[in-house]
């Protein structure tokens, strides 16, 4: 049991996808994404001003903080639902993630 476990876990990350999300224009681009438990989500800055990226879902909480213009940030997906993430400087910046 424990190896069927482990074969899943690391077939999972061999196949996980790195989603890049722009922020530019105060907003998230796409506005919606559908994507993989154990995808990578990576917020690309293209705005000359700083952003940051956060979500308060219990499974999937993350919080890139301030992130300075240029800067990639990333945070990995870790459970399937639905969770929206937000910037802290820009409150009408919404992004809906749906994982599976």
């Amino acid at each position: 049991m424990k190896n069927i476990i482990l074969s899943l876990l690391v077939a999972s990350s061999l196949f996980a996808v790195d989603h890049v999300i722009d922020q530019k224009g105060k907003t998230f681009i796409p506005h919606a994404i559908t994507v993989a438990v154990g995808d990578t989500l990576t917020f690309k800055n293209s705005d000359p001003f700083a952003h940051n990226a956060y979500t308060d879902d219990e499974a999937n909480e993350f919080d890139t903080g301030m992130q300075s213009p240029g800067k990639p940030v990333s945070a990995k997906v870790l459970a399937a639902g639905v969770f929206n993430v937000e910037c802290a400087i820009h409150p009408n910046m919404l992004l809906e993630v749906t994982a599976k």
